[in-house]
């Protein structure tokens, strides 16, 4: 029996799940239980083999996530906090989790996303936005201090470094179709159709082999950490080996295009 939510809700839809950080009194906004709590949903889903897919999202209609629960405790403790990377109340050591869950992780930015937000967003795999209400900003140097965890993940997730900086250095928000230009999102829609433009991407997603997608994020992401591309290359050939040996049905897709068949979905 799953353990009481209190800052979280979970829908699934066959095998697409959607987590949605419920604080919208405080715009979604990171405290230790709700950190605790992702978490704690994140490691459920990963051992659900019903789900290829996990959404996350905010509830409201005014924020994906503002960021950390500065009330809870002063700027020290916050800072001590971050820095231990063992600390499930963490948002880097969340973050982590997503870039290197064995599903993929689509971020539906449904309002603002701000601070905090942006070290949840950019691990994610794929980011659909609210095209009218969704905000994209780093407040910190306008409070005094750093986006310190930030730092540390946005120049290894493929922003270009001006484009970086300039959301660091200036404070101020970036709407969707900059955010887009910039490569924080993938695509914007209408908000009244985000939610469900977000599950029918999951879903499209979610047809292939679990096992196959699973494999795809992590060459992808050994190829981005590789020092070199013969390096890269060297461990993708590995990883399409050990892929090939787990799942006998991974030549099935080039045995079907030989045969000029469809290969047919997950069922």
């Amino acid at each position: 029996m799953a353990a009481e939510r209190r800052f979280t809700l979970l829908e699934k839809r066959g095998r697409v799940a959607k987590i949605i950080f419920n604080r919208p009194e405080k715009k979604n906004a990171l405290s230790r239980g709700a950190l605790q709590e992702i978490a704690s949903v994140l490691d459920e889903l990963r051992n659900d083999d019903r789900i290829s897919v996990v959404l996350t999202t905010g509830a409201g209609d005014e924020a994906y996530c503002a960021g950390r629960d500065l009330t809870e405790f002063p700027r020290d403790r916050l800072e001590a906090e971050e820095r231990d990377t063992r600390n499930p109340t963490s948002a880097y050591v969340v973050g982590e989790m997503i870039r290197n869950y064995p599903k993929v992780v689509i971020a539906v930015v449904n309002g603002y996303c701000l601070g905090a937000g942006i070290t949840l967003l950019l691990p994610h795999d794929l980011a659909i936005a609210s095209e009218e209400k969704s905000k994209f900003g780093l407040p910190e140097v306008m409070r005094g201090f750093l986006p310190y965890p930030i730092i540390a993940t946005m120049f290894k997730s493929l922003i270009p470094t001006k484009f970086g900086l300039e959301m660091i250095l200036t404070g101020k928000n970036w709407d969707a179709k900059k955010a887009l230009e910039v490569g924080l999102i993938n695509r914007f829609v209408p908000h009244a159709q985000l939610q469900e433009a977000a599950w029918e991407w999951g879903e499209e997603i979610a047809r292939w082999d679990r096992l196959t997608l699973q494999y795809c994020k992590k060459a992808a992401h050994a190829s981005m950490e590789a020092p070199s591309v013969p390096l890269a290359a060297e461990i993708v050939w590995l990883m399409q080996r050990e892929h090939s040996l787990m799942n006998p049905q991974a030549n099935n897709g080039m045995r079907a295009f030989l045969d000029r068949k469809e290969l047919k979905a997950t069922e």
